[in-house]
């Protein structure tokens, strides 16, 4: 197998040979998704809406294909610092046989709760056809996803994270052609709508995934002569869900989240609601330097860990953490003063941009939170200790925001709804850092 030794060299080195393809691939993916609303955003407001109230349901499939990845990764990486291939070999097989039951069970539940989640999120008629529209080929295609992403998580613990930043950026242009295609139709086939935007991306995650699974394949990873070894072994199923069901349930957490406050958003009007689904994407680009950190830590820490070398594990936590803020508040200032142009982006009606604008700039102010969590829940994944994120994720998204919000909405404006997201999430940043130093001092 072709693996990278990260127990060696120089860390600043490694985390940006790590960090920084990944952060340019979730920028195009990030963009991709600029591009689906885009769209989205030409057809009406409500389909728009519609598209921000999918998004809660569409990460339920990131949350079981995030939360295997991770889980994945960080028994891979530490198998890999320990030097222990036939280890390595067996998480590397039933996690891509876990993933594939896991999508087929995923699909089923996904396409049979998703109309009453629409339903109780105040969407009927056209608003609930066009988020059905949206989802439904998402969850038929939803093994893609699963495979694509269980292959970068083995790619990420040996050190690669540029193979699947090839496949995001070059996704991100195929989207550029395939979405306005499906969705007015032309060269033979028919107008499809916002359904077109869904089976878009479903055929980009397919061709992706080809990608990803044939470089696993070549590069020793994964042996389909001995096909067998895909076979259930309920033992390492066992340890990689162990791993794997605390980073999914943190995940989830957002969905629910997600779920929690558009529910409250609903009697502020739809114009609310499509403002909430286009900040959050603007978020997602104002954090990519954190989520190309969190993979340079799942890969460093976890080697490290795996080889028994602490030094170089707090030595990689003091680096992406101070790497990681100075970032964070260049992107956040640069999010507070283009609040409108950014908003923009996505649509030209004046009342989405007006309610948008104000979240941004409350946001802005606590994005640092957003990355100091993160990088903390990365090294307790990474050195395989996620039952953490059971508690944290729950607290921070559902249940402290939502006496505060039972009490003030609808009675007082929206801006309670954004100050308490802010309040809680600096909280709990607080409680996550304290926790995750008091770990990172006790290895040895």
């Amino acid at each position: 197998m072709k693996t990278e030794s990260l127990t060696s060299g120089s860390i600043p080195l490694h985390i940006r040979r790590i960090a920084l393809p990944s952060s340019i691939g979730l920028f195009f993916q990030t963009m991709y998704n600029v591009v689906d609303s885009f769209y989205a955003g030409q057809i009406s407001t409500i389909a728009l809406a519609a598209m921000a109230i999918s998004f809660p349901v569409f990460l339920l499939i990131i949350a079981t294909s995030g939360g295997l990845s991770r889980g994945a990764s960080a028994l891979i990486a530490n198998a890999i610092g320990a030097g222990d291939e036939t280890k390595q070999r067996r998480f590397i097989t039933q996690t891509l046989s876990l993933g594939f039951f896991a999508s087929i069970g995923m699909t089923v539940v996904g396409l049979l709760a998703s109309d009453p989640l629409f339903r109780s999120l105040g969407a009927e008629g056209e608003y609930l056809e066009l988020a059905h529209a949206y989802m439904t080929p998402v969850f038929i295609g939803s093994i893609v996803f699963v495979l694509s992403s269980l292959s970068n998580a083995i790619l990420i613990a040996s050190g690669d994270s540029r193979t699947y930043s090839k496949v995001l950026i070059t996704g991100f242009f195929l989207n550029l052609i395939l979405d306005p295609w499906f969705l007015y139709g032309g060269f033979g086939l028919p107008a499809m709508g916002i359904s077109g935007i869904a089976w878009a991306t479903v055929v980009i995650q397919t061709c992706g995934c080809i990608y990803m699974v044939n470089t696993i394949v070549t590069r020793g990873f994964l042996d389909l002569k001995c096909r067998r070894h895909l076979l259930p072994d309920i033992r390492i199923w066992l340890e990689i869900l162990q791993q794997g069901i605390p980073a999914s349930f943190n995940i989830m957490s957002v969905a629910f989240g997600f779920f929690a406050v558009t529910y409250f958003l609903k009697p502020y009007g739809e114009s609310t609601v499509a403002a909430f689904g286009v900040t959050t994407r603007i978020e997602q680009i104002a954090l990519l330097p954190t989520f190309g950190l969190y993979a340079a830590i799942m890969a460093l820490v976890g080697q490290n860990n795996g080889a028994g070398d602490f030094d170089r594990v707090r030595e990689t936590m003091r680096v992406t953490n101070r790497v990681g803020l100075v970032l964070i508040v260049v992107s956040s200032v640069l999010m507070f003063a283009l609040a409108v142009p950014l908003m923009r982006i996505f649509t030209s009606d004046q009342e989405v941009i007006r309610i948008g604008k104000r979240y941004i700039q409350i946001m802005a102010c606590i994005q640092w939170s957003y990355v100091m969590t993160s990088t903390h829940l990365a090294f307790l994944q990474a050195i395989k200790r996620p039952f953490y994120g059971f508690f944290e994720s729950p607290l921070r998204k559902v249940l402290l925001p939502l006496p505060f919000l039972f009490m003030l909405v609808p009675e007082h404006s929206v801006d309670v709804v954004w100050y308490t997201i802010a309040g809680t999430n600096v909280f709990m940043t607080v409680i996550t850092v304290i926790y995750g130093q008091v770990m990172l001092r006790r290895l040895n």
